[in-house]
């Protein structure tokens, strides 16, 4: 026997180093390929998205409107709404409700939630991001100037007090 042919050992006979070896037609390296999926659900996709939302600064989510809860089948929660499309290579729709802070210039901020979202789900879920639309439902202001604006609307109300 030359070293560079092995003779296969008969099934059930310990070789060397004490394993025992599995019938030939088992070491077939093309059966050894499972069937299984993965298949993440849409609610931690969301999550996952939603996370991804809240680290653009400037964005806080909003609820989607009477109109996109209309519609059936699908859940929005977080300000995001999934719609995933299974197959071979299962691809992602996501819906991005947002407000934006006043003064940021809006097609930036909604460049910046569509890379963030996109990038975060293919990197966690290694599935394909087909489309993420972005729906700027409103601008907020910051927390100084709405407790100032407060304070105005007090010292308007009692105006006769010294």
């Amino acid at each position: 026997m030359s070293p560079a042919k092995k003779e296969p050992i008969p099934e059930g006979i310990e070789d060397v180093e004490g394993i025992k070896t599995a019938p030939e037609a088992d070491m077939d390296p093309e059966s050894d390929k499972s069937d299984g999926t993965v298949r993440i659900s849409e609610e931690v996709i969301a999550q996952i998205a939603t996370q991804a939302l809240l680290k653009v600064s400037g964005v806080q989510p909003a609820s989607p409107g009477l109109v996109a809860n209309l519609r059936l089948g699908k859940k929005t929660s977080g300000g995001v709404r999934i719609s995933v499309e299974e197959g071979d290579m299962p691809s992602v729709t996501v819906d991005a409700y947002i407000t934006t802070k006043y003064g940021l210039r809006i097609p930036d901020i909604a460049w910046d939630v569509q890379e963030s979202i996109k990038k975060t789900l293919e990197q966690f879920t290694g599935y394909a991001v087909k489309a993420v639309n972005v729906y700027v439902q409103g601008v907020f202001f910051e927390q100084e100037q709405s407790s100032v604006r407060e304070e105005k609307q007090e010292k308007e109300e009692s105006p006769g007090e010294v």
